[in-house]
């Protein structure tokens, strides 16, 4: 740890992967992350590296909806070792999402998938982060309003050569898919249903 505050902080009771086993996945939302010399296995001894070099480890907390018992707050810890296979696994993570690092409001997922922990059969784990920002945080971010709930009051005239285009359903979002189907530009049905651009690029997106 780097500072006293580090060392002073708590955190979740620690995902121990024996219990856990293969195959299983844990995670949560990023509540913290810190980084923090690694010690040895089984052992309170801080680990070095042959030449001296402390061994690093990532220490990942997040909050989860486990609770084992009616003081336990849903934190959970998870740590990576910052070398060999774990190190690989987490920067995949991070390429995957986008992201240089794993960070509080993130939504990280982790699995064992394969060996045993042995020396020549180290365990293999796979890694999955979900910004907390990025559209979901846009979407977040718009007015509370369901633009699904009503339809819009007053659609433009459609244009002269979508004239045989088939009626809206009554369903205002069945309407907007009626008129893509047909043929109509995503601008053009934005302009018939009142619709924003994006609304109607997600609708084409479930035709």
């Amino acid at each position: 740890m780097s500072t006293l505050a580090d060392a002073l902080k708590g955190g979740g009771a620690f995902y121990k992967w024996d219990e856990i086993g293969q195959g299983t996945v844990v995670g949560g939302v990023v509540t913290d992350v810190i980084i923090r010399q690694a010690r040895k296995f089984e052992s309170v001894d801080l680990d070095f590296w042959d030449d001296g070099t402390p061994k690093m480890q990532a220490v990942i907390e997040v909050q989860t909806t486990e609770r084992a018992d009616a003081d336990d707050d849903g934190k959970r810890s998870l740590t990576i070792n910052l070398w060999s296979g774990q190190k690989r696994a987490l920067a995949d993570a991070c390429r995957a999402a986008g992201v240089a690092e794993p960070t509080p409001g993130d939504t990280f997922s982790a699995v064992w998938t394969s060996g045993v922990g042995k020396a020549k059969d180290p365990r293999v784990f796979a890694y999955k982060i979900t910004p907390g920002s990025g559209l979901g945080g846009v979407l977040a971010e718009q007015p509370k309003a369901d633009p699904f709930a009503t339809a819009p009051a007053a659609p433009a005239p459609m244009p002269a050569d979508h004239a045989m285009a088939p009626a809206p359903a009554a369903n205002p979002v069945e309407s907007a898919k009626d008129l893509l189907r047909a043929g109509m530009s995503q601008p053009e049905v934005a302009i018939a249903t009142g619709y924003s651009p994006e609304v109607v690029a997600a609708l084409a997106g479930q035709l």
